[in-house]
């Protein structure tokens, strides 16, 4: 049975502490795949959500001092009690704020796996690197970023971009699939992470294969929703892509994905 199939049929519970502006979306996009979303920000609950919850997700695209409080105590209670923790650092480059924030939650090991853009990944890695806003520079090696952020940090690394990159268990493959489109609209990225995070869910062991499942589904699915009538628009685009989420198969990935296994 595909990951993709297995959700659809079980349903998790995928917690997410995520920012304000792709909550709705992230929700919309979670139930159109057949997971069940709790947008959830007080770790007062966290013990509670953390016995049924198939995995955590925590975006910190608004974060404030207040929250990373919250957030750290959040991830750390889902970790300790075996619930996979997907961190997406959303502009962890732009401000000292965040980059603390992430280091802390890196040192404390409470993180399973990463996904960001190459210029947030690098940012994690490299005390120097300064970022603008949520953008990436695509003059970055994707690859190259993906292997050393995985052979410092031990973790699955996650680059998205033009080609999204996978590091795992010292393997890294290439993924080349996806729409442009998905930088046309706000949240792209955001719920991709829950869409990793719906396929880790109540999983021991965390395995490239999956990843490139998730991946590899998300990416399908907004190639198939650009192809719909209107979709060139954003606006469309965004709705066309909830609907191929919730009707695309196992079948249809394993038959346009494209994937190549690099050094």
């Amino acid at each position: 049975m595909s990951k993709l199939t297995n959700i659809r049929e079980n349903s998790p519970l995928i917690v997410c502490y995520t920012n304000d502006v792709v909550k709705n979306f992230t929700a919309n996009g979670l139930i159109s795949l057949g997971a069940s979303p709790a947008m959830s920000e007080e770790p007062e609950e966290a013990e509670e959500f953390s016995k049924a919850a198939g995995a955590f997700l925590l975006n910190i695209g608004t974060i404030t001092t207040d929250k990373a409080y919250d957030m750290k105590q959040y991830a750390e209670i889902m970790h300790r009690n075996g619930v996979p923790v997907v961190l997406d650092p959303v502009a962890v480059g732009a401000s000292q704020l965040r980059k603390t924030f992430c280091t802390t939650l890196l040192n404390d090991e409470v993180v399973d796996v990463i996904r960001g853009n190459a210029s947030e990944i690098l940012a994690l890695i490299e005390e120097d690197t300064i970022m603008k806003g949520t953008d990436s520079d695509d003059t970055l090696d994707a690859v190259k970023i993906a292997k050393k952020a995985h052979q410092q940090l031990k973790l699955p690394i996650i680059i998205t971009g033009k080609v999204d990159v996978i590091a795992c268990h010292n393997k890294i493959i290439e993924l080349h699939n996806g729409s442009e489109m998905l930088t046309k609209v706000t949240g792209g990225g955001c719920l991709l992470g829950g869409v990793i995070a719906a396929f880790l869910s109540h999983e021991n062991t965390i395995t490239i294969d999956l990843l490139e499942e998730a991946l590899s589904t998300y990416n399908i699915a907004s190639e198939l929703a650009y192809q719909q009538p209107g979709a060139h628009l954003p606006g469309t685009f965004q709705i066309s892509f909830i609907d191929q989420l919730n009707v695309i198969t196992e079948d249809i990935v394993k038959e346009k994905k494209i994937v190549k296994e690099v050094n």
